[in-house]
């Protein structure tokens, strides 16, 4: 039984808020985007934090299958495993799926407009139905997609291809050596580099078919980190509260500032990453420095525990929130907002899309999995 480390359970909190802020902020109501980005563009530099949990990903499947999957890659555990996996984020993506399906009919009755058109057609819904999101041919050229009917689930599209080879990414990565390992982590970094500069030039447009790669690449950064973690042997030399330190002000000096220029800009997104691996290593070690206390905190572990509800449901609020705008005003959502007004309903969507995940975490999320997990794994959801 693998050891629950609670601080990255509440870093996945932060992750998806600061996700959830991004697009609101930049999507559903740009003037409060425009007035957060006049005191700093961190949120706007949010879409980095996706990343993360590419990263943090493949630190926890570590941790969880390392034992299962060290000796050898067998059947039944692949099938569980995968099984596993899909009952995780499968169930809450199809109900907030059915979700984005009723406010289609309701734009048809309420706005007289057409229902099952433009990126919500029905080649895109079977997409998403089957995870497919990411295999849309006709991206020009395979860098953008428009088959996204829930935003940001195009994430678990990628996700659920690495999981498929993840088991075996993990039999030869646990293999290797101290040394192979910092040669594997830079050459996988670089990798990443390449990525972004020879596709959009920064992360955030890297959807599609070459996101696989963004997420399979992160995901190993994740291994290498687990690997280093489990050593323990920066313990000896660094101190865990000045490692904290360091990443903190390494990612929020990254995240301060939004480089325009185009190669720039990739070296921006491509400097956060070793970031967010010595984060994940500074927190992973129970110890009693102020930040340990706060990841500890029952609000905090909480916010991490509804995560992917709070990454899942946030988008059709949004959506739901322009439609009904657009249907009572006739006119976009916030067209005419202050700053203040704008900011002010930054702080009501979040209250908004925090209920409604505690309530899809309780009455969805976990309901399903462990149905699922019961009734075909025969076992329950732990």
């Amino acid at each position: 039984m693998y050891k629950h480390i609670k601080p990255l359970t509440s870093l996945r909190g932060i992750a998806a808020l600061i996700v959830v802020t991004l697009h609101f902020s930049y999507y559903a109501l740009p003037k409060a985007g425009s007035t957060l980005s006049s005191y700093s563009d961190f949120f706007k530099n949010g879409y980095l934090w996706v990343d993360f949990f590419f990263i943090l990903s493949g630190f926890i499947m570590t941790h969880v299958y390392a034992e299962d999957f060290y000796s050898k890659v067998s059947l039944d555990n692949y099938r569980s495993y995968l099984f596993s996996r899909f009952a995780r984020i499968y169930p809450l993506h199809i109900f907030i799926l059915s979700l984005f399906i009723g406010l289609e009919i309701v734009k048809t009755l309420l706005i007289n407009t057409s229902a099952f058109a433009g990126k919500f057609n029905l080649t895109a819904l079977f997409a998403n139905i089957f995870l497919l999101q990411a295999f849309d041919l006709n991206c020009p050229p395979l860098f953008w997609c428009n088959t996204y009917w829930n935003e940001p689930a195009w994430s678990i599209s990628v996700e659920f291809v690495i999981y498929c080879i993840f088991p075996f990414l993990l039999f030869f990565l646990l293999r290797s050596s101290e040394k192979n390992d910092l040669m594997i982590y830079i050459s996988t970094l670089f990798s990443i580099l390449l990525l972004i500069t020879f596709t959009r030039g920064n992360l955030d447009n890297i959807i599609g078919i070459p996101s696989i790669a963004r997420c399979g690449l992160e995901c190993v950064l994740g291994i290498i980190t687990y690997k280093v973690y489990r050593r323990g042997n920066y313990k000896k030399y660094f101190n865990l509260n000045l490692l904290a330190f360091i990443a903190i002000t390494w990612i929020i000096l990254i995240m301060h500032y939004y480089w325009h220029n185009y190669y720039w800009r990739s070296l921006h997104d491509w400097l956060i990453l070793p970031a967010f691996s010595l984060l994940i290593l500074a927190v992973s070690v129970n110890n009693n420095s102020v930040t340990s206390k706060i990841l500890n905190s029952r609000l905090m572990l909480y916010l991490g525990t509804i995560s992917y509800s709070i990454y899942m449901v946030h988008w059709f609020f949004q959506e739901l929130l322009k439609l009904f705008w657009l249907y009572k005003f006739h006119e976009a959502f916030g067209k005419t907002f202050t700053n203040h007004q704008a900011l002010t309903s930054l702080g009501v969507f979040l209250m908004i899309v925090l209920l409604a995940a505690s309530l899809t975490y309780r009455f969805v999320e976990v309901p399903a999995r462990n149905y699922l997990k019961s009734t075909i794994l025969g076992k329950q959801c732990i």
